[in-house]
């Protein structure tokens, strides 16, 4: 027992290290991250394809939570170790977690916090991506909606409505306290992929379910999603926390959350933002990285001129936030 806690323990703080590691380091041969990244069309449907028809509450939740992948770690491994609690039980003991609401609410759905949880890279580019790209994200979502009710694999059925209102498609829960999540495969639902060099991305599976190209559904849970919802037309979601009581503890502050949501820098708990944009957009700057291209670092071709007049320092010595060269030192006796 004590070498698995140990393990999990080691796997939990490489993924913090992973987490933490600024954007310009873990892509340094990709471009210079100082420019904007932006997700194509091709990527953003890959990466929505498996959240595309859950409801539009539980849609916004991951979402949201998504750009807090820390905590959403934080919490899958506390709910992993506290499946017993339910209901108003679950509820008062994330009383006591500093967590994002959002990620708060998904403690009600372990399946999903696990899955985003277990895939964080998928996790972190679905954040990413919302972040930067929050209008694009809600079209591909409309998108890919439309692409299932064309197919006839959208309905309206005991466990949901589908409310088709001119170009919008909304998802709601048939019964407003009652979610029950859908199953299904995004390679068959939405018909032929379109994307074959971006296969939608997969979550995850209950026991028993066989893929193919319907709709099924997860038990149902009690929890209302009424602190949340998508304004369509303008490609926004909305929030009251003051109905978030019962989960989160609200003291009436202004913290700049407001009717529309905003992202918390707070909740990103270090976390390195993808670029310099969004970076600044929320108040911090990644850190600038050497480029490993001989070229970019000044060399011309590409082709490093190496001296042959012996070894020098390996470590080079810090100061004032700049690297500094290293200093030959040269045998005594030998200055004239």
């Amino acid at each position: 027992m004590r070498a698995a806690t140990l393990a999990l323990s080691g796997v939990t703080w490489i993924v913090i290290a992973i987490l933490v590691m600024p954007a310009g380091i873990m892509a340094q041969d990709a471009g210079d991250s100082d420019q904007d990244y932006r997700f194509s069309k091709e990527e953003l449907t890959q990466m929505l394809a498996p959240i595309a028809l859950y409801p539009d509450a539980l849609t916004a939740q991951i979402l949201m939570a998504s750009t807090y992948p820390l905590e959403v770690v934080e919490a899958d491994r506390w709910r992993n170790n506290n499946r017993h609690l339910k209901g108003n039980d679950l509820d008062n003991a994330l009383q006591e977690k500093p967590w994002d609401p959002s990620v708060k609410s998904l403690c009600h759905f372990p399946d999903i916090l696990a899955a985003l949880s277990d895939k964080l890279d998928q996790t972190r580019k679905l954040g990413d991506a919302f972040l930067s790209q929050e209008e694009e994200v809600m079209a591909t979502i409309q998108d890919l909606r439309r692409k299932a009710l064309e197919q006839g694999n959208l309905n309206t059925t005991g466990e949901q409505k589908v409310l088709v209102e001119k170009e919008i498609i909304r998802i709601e829960p048939a019964e407003p306290e009652v979610i029950h999540v859908p199953v299904y495969d995004p390679a068959y639902v939405y018909g032929p992929w379109w994307y074959p060099a971006y296969p939608p991305y997969y979550w995850y599976y209950p026991y028993g379910y066989v893929s193919g190209a319907f709709i099924g559904f997860s038990p149902g849970i009690y929890f209302g999603f009424n602190w949340v919802w998508f304004d369509w037309p303008v490609r926004r979601i909305h929030v009251d926390v003051t109905r978030t009581r019962n989960f989160h503890r609200y003291y009436g502050r202004r913290d700049g959350t407001g009717p529309v949501w905003r992202h918390n820098p707070s909740h990103r708990k270090g976390v390195a933002y993808r670029d310099l944009r969004t970076s600044e957009r929320f108040g911090s700057r990644p850190t600038r990285v050497s480029p490993t291209n001989p070229e970019r670092r000044g060399y011309p071709g590409g082709r490093i001129e190496r001296q042959n007049s012996g070894p020098t320092q390996v470590s080079p010595q810090r100061g004032g936030g700049q690297i500094v060269p290293p200093v030959r030192k040269e045998p005594a006796g030998s200055r004239g």
